[in-house]
């Protein structure tokens, strides 16, 4: 699982770098575009192994999210950060009993832990110094 996640964080490094030459709203963007991406991946898992019933609440939750996080970062652009962090928690925690591979939840966690604090940090100092 360590390694996992540690491939994970390389990957999410990797990301942050190819972002230092964007403009605040395209790094928001790209961030959001991840995060849509992120939670399709699970809907992709429940259309495979859920019931009728997981599937329905697995799309639910993630158009609500998606939904959330778009207002949020229309209000204050680092709130994309927060939101694929919490999708790290999630993956972290929850992620092994969703229905994708084993190795799947560490890497993804740490991708988004790395991937959320770097877009909250980067996305707010260059509001603070803009």
């Amino acid at each position: 699982m360590i390694i996992e996640a540690a491939i994970g964080a390389g990957g999410g490094l990797a990301l942050l770098a190819l972002f230092a030459r964007m403009g605040n709203r395209a790094i928001a963007d790209s961030g959001y575009i991840a995060l849509v991406a992120m939670l399709a991946i699970y809907i992709g898992a429940e259309l495979v192994t859920g019931s009728l019933a997981s599937i329905i609440t697995e799309i639910a939750v993630t158009s609500a999210v998606i939904v959330l996080a778009r207002i949020a970062m229309m209000r204050w652009p680092p709130a994309i950060g927060g939101f694929v962090l919490l999708h790290g928690l999630y993956d972290a925690f929850l992620g092994a009993a969703s229905g994708v591979a084993a190795w799947y939840p560490p890497l993804c966690a740490g991708f988004d832990v790395v991937v959320g604090v770097g877009l909250v940090v980067v996305l707010q100092r260059r509001r603070s110094t803009a």
